[in-house]
């Protein structure tokens, strides 16, 4: 067992009382603890696919929703995803065959620093102020299932002896609870609890694999989605509603899913609002990781939706509620200023056909001008604001 200096003694103490009090999102919360305790500001949690001898090597899951990263940047992480990722001296398969099974690697025992500064890999990290690095595995016998990478810049100096103890000893005990945690997130456990809890929800609840892909879904979420299409995705965006391959039922909820993934898995928000003439779209994200029974090690996603609905007239006979899906957006451009030649625009219809639809919600309001259109709406959109 190592050694821990006693200068670190009480940090380490209080980071194992930490890590042991419970399992949520385990990954970000490590990241998080080791800045908390050590002042590790810049940090990279990276699972492996950790699978048996005869279907391949442990290698690290290449998309970016499976890295999970603390104080890092979007455009650092963006170019190690597309130019750096296979120049990385730490990947497992990169690694010499003297440092495979160490718990603790650093720079100096990869590459003597004024080569690591001529890779391409050592350049960038540098660049973006990550020049020292230690990276910590973690095995599930002797086959690695995750890693994390700490970083320093060139003013932070390098590890010291006391760090270096300290951290082989942190290893272990994050293997440990990380190995727990695995095993008591699995997909068949995790899609259980979600029958239990989110099936007869009134807020919509989503599953969705590491490629964003919709598994899972309750009623609600269908329903919200179906709005979502109609008040959002049918007037901007590149995604064609019709190009969907997936299940059938799920096409509209994948089509909302698609328009909003991208600041969750790249960004790494964790909520978000959209607006729509109707109401506020309000998304809840969040992820773990599960290890299937083969060993594979994927992130998996949690996408909970609420709509907060602006106040409309309840009256059955009122002209707004005789409106078509097409006539409302009409009106609620109209009512926020917008020129027939900017509906059209936004709309990507004719102005023939929005003089057409703007001809058919005069009848129905029974008004013969703009004018007195928006006397009639202007009671309704500040309820509604």
């Amino acid at each position: 067992m190592e050694q821990i200096p006693l200068r670190w003694h009480d940090a380490v103490l209080a980071f194992s009382l930490d890590l042991a009090r419970d399992s949520d999102n385990f990954p970000k919360r490590v990241l998080a603890l080791f800045d908390k305790h050590f002042g590790c500001r810049q940090s990279i949690f990276f699972p492996y696919s950790s699978v048996t001898a005869n279907q391949g090597p442990a290698r690290r899951t290449p998309g970016l929703s499976s890295y999970l990263t603390y104080g890092l940047s979007y455009g650092s992480m963006y170019d190690y995803k597309e130019r750096i990722y296979r120049h990385d001296i730490f990947r497992w398969s990169n690694l010499p065959e003297r440092l495979r099974g160490r718990r603790v690697l650093f720079t100096e025992d990869v590459l003597p620093l004024d080569q690591y500064e001529g890779t391409p890999y050592g350049a960038h990290m540098a660049a973006a102020g990550m020049y020292y690095q230690a990276v910590l595995y973690f095995y599930l016998g002797d086959k690695p299932i995750g890693s994390m990478a700490l970083f320093r810049s060139r003013e932070e100096g390098p590890y010291d002896k006391d760090v270096r103890e300290t951290l082989t000893y942190l290893a272990r005990l994050v293997e440990g609870h990380y190995q727990t945690y695995l095993r008591h997130t699995g997909e068949a456990r995790f899609q259980d609890s979600f029958q239990l809890f989110y099936q007869n929800s009134p807020m919509g609840a989503v599953i969705l694999n590491q490629d964003m892909t919709v598994v899972q879904c309750n009623p609600a979420a269908q329903q919200l989605a179906q709005v979502f299409w109609e008040q959002v995705r049918h007037t901007q965006g590149s995604f064609l509603h019709s190009s969907y391959q997936g299940e059938s039922k799920y096409r509209d909820v994948q089509t909302m899913v698609n328009e909003i993934s991208q600041k969750f898995t790249v960004r790494g928000d964790s909520s978000q609002t959209v607006t729509s003439p109707t109401g506020d779209f309000t998304f809840f994200h969040s992820s773990f990781l599960s290890s299937s029974p083969a060993g594979l090690i994927q992130t998996w996603h949690l996408l909970l939706v609420t709509c907060r609905t602006k106040t409309m007239p309840k009256a059955l006979e009122h002209p707004y509620n005789t409106l078509t899906q097409q006539e409302r957006r009409i009106v609620y451009h109209l009512a926020s200023g917008m020129k027939n030649e900017q509906i059209a625009e936004e709309l990507h219809i004719s102005i023939y056909t929005v003089r057409t639809h703007i001809a058919n919600i005069y009848k129905k309001f029974e008004v013969n001008n703009k004018v007195d259109l928006l006397m009639h709406l202007q009671p309704m959109m500040k309820e509604s604001e």
